[in-house]
């Protein structure tokens, strides 16, 4: 049964990145005894249809209509599951909602995660487990000295708990790679659009970045606090959304800069022959993206990841203030000088100077 999980996993993940769109629909004839997928696609199995094999619809919805009949697995990622009919295995669903109606039967366990909701209407029935929420299964949590200590079985135990398990780790891995892919594409394409304010942007991160950090810092709690206030109040209650979607613009415009300023001194470094911003804020926010995400969801350095993501996003924060979006450059005040002693006033011809004594 695990090893059968593990290989749709895979089939999920390479499938999901690489296979082109693939429509199709069940109208009761048997597709194939190695089940179907469905990509940008709603599935619909309609009554009395029989589908051999697992059913995996990836950004789709499904609906099985009364009568219909899976045998095996049914797993929806990014859409809502319909179901009136019966799963002869689990029925997994992540980023939608799950509707078992009247007739509904699953023989297997049910995995609501991610956003899922479940409705179980009077007369469905489920022969395996419901598990619902993001928390791993395995992991429970104990009063300990005061506190909230987490019971964490070892790394095997916790890996073979189960299908869900094993789907919620592949699907936050999907998900974070294409945020992390998402943002390296926003990258390029902000610095082809707008290079000469991202380049000011960079400069001044690298010239300045204490006053930068400093100055970011401040953003950041200036702004949490004027949408906390805006927000509690019903007339303004707007006005905090667009406060909070200009902080994420600017610091999403901060993280850019940075990570063109880092890609191109890495091409650089490569001897690459030509560098352009597109490829320099893609590849540098490629990388800090992918170094700031590892070191988070490492156990051992999570809070050094975020913390050195956090940090980093204030100074990209803060070089966009203080260069009003790249508009301006930013040029530090030099300190002031000290004013030198005036020189002694040359004696006039023809008069003796006088001598200390004489003046008092």
């Amino acid at each position: 049964m695990h090893k059968r999980w593990l290989i749709w996993l895979t089939v999920l993940l390479v499938g999901g990145i690489l296979l082109p769109a693939t429509p199709a629909r069940a109208d009761g004839g048997p597709p194939g005894d190695d089940g179907i997928i469905i990509w940008n696609e709603d599935y619909a199995l309609e009554e009395d249809g029989r589908l051999e094999g697992d059913l995996v619809v990836i950004n789709g919805d499904a609906t099985l209509e009364a009568g219909s009949r899976v045998a095996g697995s049914a797993i929806i990622w990014q859409g809502s599951a319909q179901v009136d009919g019966t799963i002869d295995k689990d029925l997994v669903v992540s980023g939608g909602d799950i509707t078992l109606g009247g007739h509904a039967q699953v023989d297997g366990d049910v995995v609501c995660s991610w956003n899922c909701d479940l409705k179980q209407e009077e007369g469905a029935r489920v022969g395996g487990r419901v598990i619902e929420g993001l928390f791993p299964r395995g992991i429970r949590l104990e009063p300990w000295n005061g506190f909230v200590k987490p019971m964490v079985p070892s790394p095997l135990k916790l890996w073979t708990s189960g299908p869900g398990q094993v789907l919620r780790w592949m699907l936050n891995v999907i998900r974070s790679v294409v945020g992390i892919l998402v943002v390296a594409a926003v990258a390029g394409l902000v610095a082809l659009i707008w290079p000469h304010p991202v380049a000011r942007v960079g400069q001044t991160v690298v010239e300045a970045p204490w006053p930068s950090l400093a100055i970011g810092l401040l953003t950041v709690l200036a702004a949490a606090v004027l949408i906390i206030v805006l927000a509690i109040t019903v007339c303004l209650s707007p006005m905090a959304i667009l406060l909070a979607l200009a902080l994420s613009a600017a610091g999403l415009f901060g993280w850019v800069a940075v990570g063109a300023r880092v890609g191109e001194r890495l091409l650089h470094a490569l001897n690459a022959h030509q560098v352009t911003p597109l490829w320099a804020a893609g590849l540098g926010t490629l990388l800090i993206s992918l170094i700031g995400i590892g070191l988070s969801v490492a156990f051992c350095l999570a809070p050094l990841g975020w913390l050195g993501v956090f940090v980093l996003g204030c100074i990209g924060l803060g070089a966009v203030v203080l260069t009003r979006f790249g508009t301006m450059a930013y040029t530090p005040s030099p300190p002031t000088p000290p004013v030198p002693p005036s020189p002694p006033s040359a004696p006039v011809p023809g008069e003796t100077p006088q001598s200390p004594e004489g003046e008092a």
